[in-house]
């Protein structure tokens, strides 16, 4: 019986390296970039938001369902996002534009 307990813990290792492989390559992000900025514009029906980002120009950012608006490391809500502020924007770059994941209020 020993042999049999052997033989099954040996295939739990190389099963594990598969599953966890397979699950964090779903998981991983596109192309993700990070960009501190200002808001110069906020289009709250559209939840558009337009950041003047140096040396890169106006980035325009439609929101998803899934973007977050975080300060102080909390959660607020979109209509806390003011044009002058200054943020910091993470995206993940789509076929036509970038889309935000999170914005970050830096003030």
């Amino acid at each position: 019986m020993p042999n049999v307990m052997s033989f099954s813990k040996v295939w739990i290792v190389p099963v594990l390296f598969v599953v966890v492989g397979c699950g964090s390559a779903e998981e991983s992000p596109m192309d993700t970039e990070a960009y501190n900025g200002t808001i110069a514009e906020v289009d709250a029906e559209a939840r558009m938001v337009h950041v003047e980002v140096p040396d890169e120009g106006t980035m325009e950012l439609a929101f998803t369902d899934t973007t977050q608006v975080l300060k102080n490391f909390l959660e607020v809500p979109f209509d806390s996002l003011g044009p002058n502020q200054k943020v910091r924007v993470e995206v993940v770059e789509t076929e036509d534009q970038p889309t935000p994941t999170t914005v970050t209020l830096l003030e």
